[in-house]
């Protein structure tokens, strides 16, 4: 390659300097060979300053490599016809297209149908004032799944005068679980605070009207039952934000079954008089017997668990029937069934233990059950539930019995 370059050369000199040169005396060549040299260090001079540059050029390359392509959250950027015009390997992944596939493609179709007009609010207000700009809203995959996201924008003028977006895309669902989660635990802690309020309204109602002396000696156990209730369960919103992530490890020890359910049984007692609705516990035993049956669990926990599924029994049981409460030891454990007559409606079957399933029940948030699962399997258990009209709505607790269980 250097011979064929040599001799392209030769023939350009000829072309261009016929060799008709005047002979040179000796001094001239002189001067003539040192400034052939000194031209001749110029050019490496100059060969060596290209080389300096092309290094300096590539490892500006590579830095633009890892700060745009590379970087941890997405680049767009969108013509103000809102175009694709160029997006970042992280951008690609996010909404799951190759990035070869992005140019030219419409941004706004990558934006859930529901959050569509609030893009194009803040669009037009980001045009209009050229102030930088950020939205919360979901973007759409293109396997048709969703995320949240966080835009951060600019407009910016490019060198041909056209007005651009830039985007950045931090996908934040994580967050937004955990903020949506933070809300269904406030409101289990609301919808379970409202139970053992409205006893101990009731209760001390009763206490006003009847002989205050006598009331107070059945009801103010029950009422300090209740408000210890109540604070626990305030105690309770991050263990459930825990258990949602399936981090949280029980503080457990060792409890008696049989006076829980009756320590329930009592706190529901207003409740199932209004409802017009028994508890029974182990065929109606009136008095708890020696304690046999120990679970090692979280106290306030299971507690809570059970108080949640047995108030719900109580609720959907049709008046004047019974609910029941029994359990039985096993080798895997122990097995606590919750018995009532009612049915839970078809429509909420399928999710009975989903958040924000719920039919029928004018108060109901539909995560009591969604939490009292929470707290079985926090504890290596889980709940099952059968239903139909003849026999009526079974809820069955499978907990460990003990340590090693």
């Amino acid at each position: 390659m250097m011979d064929e370059l040599r001799k392209r050369a030769e023939a350009l000199a000829r072309a261009n300097h016929p060799d008709d040169t005047p002979m040179l005396s000796p001094e001239s060549m002189r001067q003539a060979l040192h400034e052939l040299r000194v031209h001749q260090i110029e050019l490496e001079m100059q060969n060596e300053e290209l080389r300096r540059a092309q290094t300096e050029l590539d490892a500006s390359r590579a830095r633009y490599f890892d700060l745009y392509d590379l970087a941890p959250v997405g680049y767009c950027t969108v013509s103000e016809r809102g175009l694709i015009l160029e997006a970042n390997l992280t951008a690609a992944k996010l909404l799951g297209v190759p990035r070869g596939e992005l140019a030219r493609q419409p941004w706004t179709r990558f934006i859930h149908n529901e959050d569509q007009d609030s893009y194009y609010i803040y669009r037009k207000q980001l045009f209009a004032t050229g102030l930088p700009a950020t939205l919360e809203l979901r973007l759409i995959r293109r396997d048709g799944t969703d995320f949240w996201a966080n835009l951060s924008t600019t407009t910016v003028q490019t060198t041909e005068g056209d007005n651009v977006c830039r985007i950045i895309i931090i996908n934040i669902s994580e967050r937004k679980k955990d903020e949506q989660f933070r809300e269904n635990v406030e409101r289990i802690v609301r919808h379970d605070i409202k139970g053992p309020l409205i006893n101990l309204f009731s209760l001390v109602q009763l206490s006003m009207v009847g002989n205050i002396d006598a009331a107070a000696k059945e009801s103010f156990p029950i009422i300090m039952q209740g408000i210890r209730h109540i604070i626990l369960l305030i105690d309770a919103a991050e263990p459930l934000l825990q258990m949602e992530k399936g981090t949280y490890t029980p503080r457990r020890k060792m409890i008696c079954l049989h006076q829980m359910l009756w320590g329930i049984k009592s706190s529901l007692s207003v409740l199932s008089q209004q409802f017009n609705s028994e508890i029974n516990i182990q065929n109606n035993i009136t008095t708890p017997p020696q304690c046999e049956t120990m679970l090692f669990v979280e106290e306030f926990l299971i507690e809570d668990m059970l108080m949640n599924l047995i108030k719900n029994a109580v609720e959907a049981s049709p008046a004047g029937e019974s609910v029941t409460v029994a359990y039985y030891e096993e080798k895997t454990g122990l097995r606590i069934t919750i018995h009532n007559q009612g049915t839970v409606p078809e429509s909420i079957r399928d999710r009975f233990f989903e958040k924000d399933a719920t039919a029928g029940k004018m108060y109901g948030t539909g995560l009591g059950t969604y939490s009292a699962q929470l707290i079985a399997k926090a504890h290596g258990g889980h709940i099952t539930f059968t239903t139909s009209d003849t026999e009526g709505t079974t809820v069955t607790v499978l907990l460990p019995s003990s340590p090693t269980s």
